[in-house]
C-alpha cells in the first residue's frame, strides 16, 4: 500500500502527526492569559515552518542540481525534504516564540514531541512493512521489439522500476529526468514499465519526445501495478542489489528528488 486513494502515505502521516500534536496541546492547554496565543495555533505554525525548513534544507543540499532547473524548487511533490532540518527550524522558532509565554511551553512541547514521534513511528513502520511485503514481481513482460524480458532481471544490481503511461502528464514531464539518470548511472538498472498501452502508442510517444530510454517494457494488462498495489502514476520503486525495497515514490520526481533516492541504493 503506497497511498490512501490519490494521497501518498507520507502526506497522510504528516496530517496524523499534526492532528495528534494539536489534540495533546488542547488537552494540556494552560489557563488562558491575555495576549497568549493558543498552543494549537503555535503548533500549526511550527508544522508549516518545519515543512518550509525541510524543503529549503533539501534544496540547499542539492543546490547544484536545482541551479540547472530553478523551477524544480517549486515541485514539492518530489518528496524533497530534510526532516531533521525542518525539526531544527521549528524548534528554534518555538524557543523564540515561547520566551514570553512560559505557561504555554508544556502544552506546545508535549504536543510537538507527540506529533513528531507519531510521524516517525508511522513512517518507519510503514517503510519496514513495505520492505517486507513489496518485492519485484516474478513477471515476464515484452520489450518494444516483442522479446520476453523478466522484470526482476538477473539480480545483484540495484533496480529502479518506473510505472508510467503516455497519457499521464507527470509521467511525461519526468521522463527526460529519468533518461538522463539512466545514462549517468549505468550501475543501476532502470526499467520503465508502461501500463495498458501497446507498442505503437509507446513508440509514438518516445519519438515525439525524442527520448532515448533503455528497458522500456510493455504491460498491457497492468499486472505490475496490481502486484505492487500501485493505484496512481507515475510511481517509482527503488530496490537495492539484494532486491530489498529502499524507497517508493508516487508522483513526479525532479532530478534532485531522483538523485537523492538513487544515493540510497549505493
Amino acid at each position: 500500500m503506497s497511498s490512501i486513494g490519490p494521497v501518498p502515505l507520507g502526506v497522510v502521516w504528516v496530517v496524523v502527526g499534526g492532528v495528534l500534536a494539536v489534540g495533546v496541546a488542547r488537552w494540556l492547554r494552560p489557563t488562558p492569559r491575555e495576549g497568549q496565543p493558543a498552543p494549537s495555533a503555535l503548533l500549526l505554525d511550527m508544522l508549516l515552518l518545519a515543512l518550509l525548513g525541510g524543503r529549503i534544507g533539501f534544496v540547499m543540499a542539492h543546490a547544484r542540481t536545482y541551479l540547472a532547473d530553478p523551477w524544480a524548487v517549486l515541485r514539492v511533490g518530489d518528496g524533497g525534504f530534510l526532516w531533521w532540518a525542518g525539526v531544527l527550524v521549528a524548534a528554534a522558532w518555538a524557543i523564540w516564540r515561547l520566551r514570553r509565554w512560559p505557561g504555554a511551553r508544556r502544552a506546545v512541547w508535549s504536543g510537538a514531541v507527540a506529533g513528531l514521534l507519531c510521524w516517525l513511528a508511522l513512517s518507519l513502520g510503514m517503510a519496514q512493512l513495505q520492505q517486507a511485503r513489496i518485492v519485484v514481481p516474478e513477471l515476464t513482460l515484452q520489450s518494444l521489439e516483442g522479446a520476453p524480458v523478466a522484470l526482476a532481471g538477473q539480480g545483484g544490481t540495484p533496480l529502479v522500476v518506473n510505472l508510467w503511461a503516455s497519457w499521464c502528464g507527470p509521467c511525461r514531464r519526468e521522463m527526460p529526468v529519468f533518461a538522463e539518470a539512466q545514462q549517468r548511472t549505468p550501475a543501476v538498472r532502470f526499467v520503465f514499465v508502461n501500463q495498458g498501452e501497446d507498442a505503437g502508442e509507446v513508440r509514438r510517444f518516445l519519438g515525439a519526445e525524442r527520448l532515448s530510454l533503455q528497458n522500456v517494457l510493455l504491460d498491457a494488462d497492468s499486472l505490475t501495478s496490481t502486484r505492487l498495489q500501485v493505484h496512481a502514476y507515475p510511481t517509482t520503486l527503488f530496490f537495492d542489489s539484494h532486491g530489498r525495497l529502499q524507497g517508493l515514490h508516487m508522483g513526479e520526481l525532479s532530478a534532485a528528488g531522483l538523485q537523492a533516492r538513487l544515493d540510497t541504493l549505493r
